[in-house]
């Protein structure tokens, strides 16, 4: 069997698409909300839980896809296994490229992962410290090279781009403006 099969190069770029679908929402919603007194400061204490509750859901999406390609018995459907298990041939320099990059946007959140996602660190709880979080853009950075991993696996599997759903976007913009009808 091909470790990366035509179905599991698809459903790696769902997974990927996912995540950006979470993090564009969380963004969008809150950190890019440009008028949220109209909007979402209608109803404060829920948006701010639900800030929380999105913010938190898509770092773990993020972390899920850095998990290791095998755990024990089990394999990850994670960069780590389509960067090992791709037969990349002469893209292999390419992608390992992309992989440091991921990599090194990754060791921002991987704190957030091991002390506040996974776990409830007591040391990190007691100390109420904020974790986990991209320096100013590096969000943005990071999707873009997901998209470019994800770009790679289905031109390769599969044949040309697999763009993200924007769609999300979208779909808050009508969440807000439903909001400040209200």
């Amino acid at each position: 069997m091909n470790p990366v099969s035509r179905d599991i190069a698809l459903k790696f770029c769902e997974l990927c698409n996912w995540t950006y679908e979470v993090w564009v929402t969380h963004k969008r919603l809150f950190d890019k909300n440009k008028i949220p007194e109209s909007n979402i400061g209608k109803c404060v204490a829920f948006t701010n839980r639900l800030s929380v509750i999105t913010q938190e859901y898509s770092l773990q999406q993020i972390a899920k896809l850095h998990d290791p390609a095998r755990q024990g018995n089990s394999l990850n459907l994670t960069i780590d296994y389509m960067v090992r298990f791709g037969e990349w041939g002469e893209r292999r320099g390419d992608i390992e490229k992309i992989h440091a990059k991921l990599l090194n946007l990754w060791k921002h959140l991987r704190p957030a992962r091991n002390k506040a996602l996974a776990h409830h660190d007591l040391e990190m709880l007691m100390a109420d410290a904020s974790l986990g979080d991209f320096p100013g853009g590096m969000d943005d950075e990071y999707f873009d090279a997901l998209q470019a991993l994800a770009n790679e696996v289905h031109n390769k599997c599969i044949g040309g781009p697999y763009p993200f759903n924007d769609l999300a976007q979208v779909d808050v913009e009508e969440f807000l403006a439903l909001l400040e009808r209200a």
